[in-house]
């Protein structure tokens, strides 16, 4: 498979990074509490001038009244927002959060995904550090997501200030549009993983906002994770009253926002909403689910989105280098574009994929350090193998019975071609500026799934199955997605399981699977999620420590309380 290769905004969001003198990005991480990020409000630089789409240079003006002058300036801020929210993605912490914790993927012997994101947590130590998910302080830290909030609050106000004679017609209510879909995605984000948090909503732009009377700083609390999700959904709403759908082959096509990209978020806030709702016993009828399902089926008809054909490997491979025909939203990746990462600086690329060494030394390919899929496991992701062609299209060397990490030193080292890895980004492009001593010298060209259409289809699947009246109509979506894998049509009698099934057979390494078996209480590879901890809503993660000392109105996630190392 062609090779794929950098730019990007690396670590946890939080990250500014510059150009060395071999043309690769050097990071250093900001790790950013409630009050400092207030503070960084104020501070943030205007967005300005982009060559590159998502790109966006950073102009020294001081004042929102001298920028905000011309549609250039709105379209160049939201260029912003999109390229400060990739630079959250980039950390692949989505990927860790929505698969790794299945259990599905395991370590390799020195790298990969922490342990602890998969294996049950000591938590009667109080001073050890193997506490699960909560030793993870960069996972607890919500941070980079708020500086995306922080943006889109300012784009939003000042966008909707602006006077239309400034606009072409029809780009004002675009551009709110795309900035009102971003940031429902981000709080859908950030409630799915934090459940209750803090929502703002007011562009932080004087010294006054932050600072009370006594010069303190001002505090928030957590909001409930139901009015999160009512604010989203307003978000979206808005969103999709301000949006076209999308054309198939245009430069926006799958990387921007359009109508079908804010129905994709539209159906999943709702089927949320409706969890938490009856999870709370306040809402034990369909309404959330309707609206999903309206929400969805309007997408399948007019967004012109089709399924990849999987008898062809190469159309398989293209859908991940990103815009093809199932690309509902992604985030560019693209060295062309300069906007991709070196994967040796981290990243989805360096947690999943072998690559050639440059200096053909085989046992630098990574074997031993990226996140493989043990056999005993694999039954759970793909039970109808060999019949079950997605296998072989989204892993190499699906047919292994390895099932422990190695060394290359251990007295029993299996051969490296039989560990089980995803191909789903492994598209790569040499670094042109590389030193002559760097082996793994690439460029991800593989862009960032979203909502991905097969995921959609299946979501809408699930809307029908659980709105009762409608199971012919989702049993017709799971045999289409059956039909596409090679497989025989449902002959079941637990249409929901068969449809997270599909999901997690489809969307394996998309970010997704967690929060599907979070929403459905359905957990088929039973690793830390008891029954107990699901009552205490201990699929929320902790907070991290940075919030909890510098804001007292924030407390720990109560199943968290005592388990965490900091």
């Amino acid at each position: 498979m062609q090779a794929r290769a950098i730019m990007s905004d690396m670590k946890a969001g939080n990250s500014s990074g510059e150009y060395s003198k071999q043309g690769m990005y050097s990071w250093r991480t900001k790790h950013i509490d409630m009050k400092k990020l207030f503070l960084l409000i104020l501070l943030l630089p205007i967005i300005a001038g982009c060559e590159k789409f998502l790109n966006p240079e950073q102009i020294d003006l001081t004042y929102n009244e001298v920028f905000w002058s011309s549609q250039s300036d709105a379209e160049k801020a939201v260029m912003g927002l999109y390229s400060t929210y990739r630079g959250v993605m980039l950390n692949s912490q989505w990927y860790e959060r929505g698969d790794v914790t299945t259990g599905f993927f395991h370590t390799g012997w020195n790298g990969g995904s922490s342990n602890k994101l998969y294996l049950p947590g000591d938590f009667d130590n109080k001073t050890g550090t193997d506490k699960s998910w909560g030793s993870l302080e960069s996972f607890a830290d919500w941070s980079g997501y708020y500086k995306v909030v922080a943006q889109a609050n300012l784009a939003i106000k000042h966008i909707e200030l602006m006077s239309d004679n400034l606009f072409d017609s029809g780009k004002k209510e675009k551009l709110l549009g795309e900035a009102h879909f971003i940031r429902g995605l981000v709080y859908f984000n950030i409630a799915r993983i934090w459940g209750n948090v803090p929502l703002v909503t007011e562009a932080i732009e004087s010294s006054d906002q932050v600072l009370n009377d006594d010069r303190t700083l001002v505090e928030k609390a957590r909001s409930t994770d139901t009015e999160i999700m009512d604010f989203v959904l307003g978000e979206v709403n808005q969103a999709v009253s301000m949006l076209d759908y999308g054309v198939p082959g245009t430069s926006e096509w799958g990387i921007r926002a359009n109508k079908g990209s804010a129905q994709a978020l539209a159906g999943h806030v709702n089927l949320w909403m409706d969890f938490i709702q009856k999870r709370d016993g306040a809402s034990p009828g369909d309404e959330y689910v309707d609206a999903a399902i309206t929400a969805l089926e309007a997408l399948v008809t007019y967004g012109n989105y089709s399924l990849v054909n999987y008898d062809n490997p190469s159309a398989v491979a293209d859908m991940y280098i990103g815009q093809s025909s199932e690309a509902v939203f992604e985030l560019n990746i693209s060295l062309d574009d300069g906007e991709s990462y070196r994967i040796d600086y981290g990243g989805i690329v360096n947690l999943t994929s072998k690559v050639v060494p440059l200096d053909g030394d085989e046992t630098k390919d990574r074997a031993n350090k990226i996140n493989f899929v043990p056999a005993s496991k694999k039954q759970l992701i793909f039970p109808e193998y060999p019949t079950d062609k997605r296998a072989d299209l989204f892993f190499e060397a699906w047919e292994s019975t390895y099932e422990t990490a190695f060394s290359d030193v251990s007295i029993e080292s299996p051969c490296r071609d039989s560990v089980t890895y995803l191909l789903k980004y492994s598209a790569m492009t040499i670094d042109p500026a590389r030193q002559w001593n760097e082996y793994q010298a690439y460029f991800s060209e593989a862009n960032i799934p979203v909502f991905r259409y097969s995921g959609i289809k299946l979501l809408l699947a699930e809307a029908y199955a659980k709105k009762g009246t409608a199971d012919g109509q989702a049993i017709a979506i799971v045999n289409e997605i059956r039909n596409r894998a090679g497989l025989l049509p449902y002959s079941g009698t637990d249409l929901i399981a068969e449809i997270l099934q599909q999901r997690t057979s489809e969307l394996i390494g998309e970010g997704h699977i967690f929060f599907d078996y979070v929403r459905n209480n359905y957990y088929s590879n039973v690793q830390v999620m008891t029954s107990t901890r699901v009552l205490q809503e201990g699929y929320y993660w902790p907070v991290s420590s940075n919030v909890l000392t510098s804001n007292k109105l924030i407390h720990q996630t109560p199943y968290w309380n005592g388990k965490t190392v900091w």
